[in-house]
């Protein structure tokens, strides 16, 4: 057996690289970054400065409107607990939070138990004794 010898100069293996490299690249990155090209189109884009002030300001005005209605409600107190997204979701927040409050004012409000004082005539009649009731008669009288 003869042992061959197989020497390949510098030009060919630098070409046999090259060719390796451009099969490479057309059979595997191609379709990637054509893939990649393609879903770029639904990557969402960064807003720029101008469009983040804008935003900034939408929401601060939204905001205002949200304290303004609270305060026109007599609502002002709820501000920090309530998280309004929409202007539809606010007056819906507004009327439901408002009946709840004339709800709880209702309930707590005054509610006298016993609304006449009982006098000694009353209490006489209750017990049933006719002498306190005379006597308390004869003594209005003669005051």
């Amino acid at each position: 057996m003869s042992e061959e010898n197989f020497t390949h100069t510098d030009e060919q293996v630098q070409e046999a690289i090259q060719n390796a490299k451009a099969e490479w690249q057309e059979q595997e990155l191609n379709p990637i970054v054509a893939e990649r090209d393609d879903l770029m189109q639904y990557k969402p884009h960064e807003p720029t400065d101008a469009e983040k002030e804008f935003q900034q300001k939408q929401t601060d005005l939204f905001n205002k409107q949200v304290d303004f209605e609270l305060k026109q409600a007599g609502l002002a107190d709820f501000k920090e607990v309530v998280k309004i997204n929409d202007e539809e979701e606010l007056s819906e927040t507004v009327k439901s939070l408002g009946k709840v409050v004339n709800k709880i004012k209702v309930d707590s409000g005054y509610v006298p138990e016993n609304h006449a004082r009982d006098d000694e005539y009353s209490k006489f009649e209750k017990d049933g004794n006719t002498q306190g009731m005379i006597g308390t008669k004869l003594a209005n009288l003669f005051k």
